[in-house]
């Protein structure tokens, strides 16, 4: 294939069909979750588990659909039925990493002080320079 019908069908956007089906089942249903592994679901869409669930992965993250853990077991859903989800556990919604990071910044900061970076690397810095 050449490089130029492979950009530009990605330009084009859009979803396999695959992922649109199961994106399209998800927007229907924004007030259920499904498991990883959901059979029941997977039967419905007439997929096999394996594809199901490699799929709900590949939509997360995309940033199309929603994902939360509860006691062990991860859960898929729209993002709306996954914001419900959350709000009826008490669960707060995840940080950008960039936030977690200055938090993990401030934290650190906090409890050591400011930390010169190179002062540390002179001091682990050998002989052989």
């Amino acid at each position: 294939m050449r490089i130029t019908e492979l950009a530009s069908r990605r330009r084009r956007g859009g979803l396999s069909p695959l992922k649109a089906k199961v994106y399209q089942y998800l927007q229907e249903h924004p007030d259920e979750v499904f498991s990883y592994r959901d059979e029941r679901s997977a039967k419905y869409l007439s997929m096999k588990i394996s594809a199901f669930s490699f799929t709900l992965w590949a939509l997360h993250r995309g940033g199309l659909i929603g994902k939360q853990e509860v006691d062990g077991k991860i859960y898929f859903g729209s993002v709306k039925a996954i914001a419900d989800l959350r709000a009826k556990l008490g669960v707060a919604q995840p940080k950008e990493p960039f936030a977690r990071a200055k938090a993990n910044l401030e934290r650190i900061r906090a409890r050591v002080g400011n930390i010169d970076t190179l002062e540390l690397l002179d001091a682990v810095r050998g002989p052989w320079e």
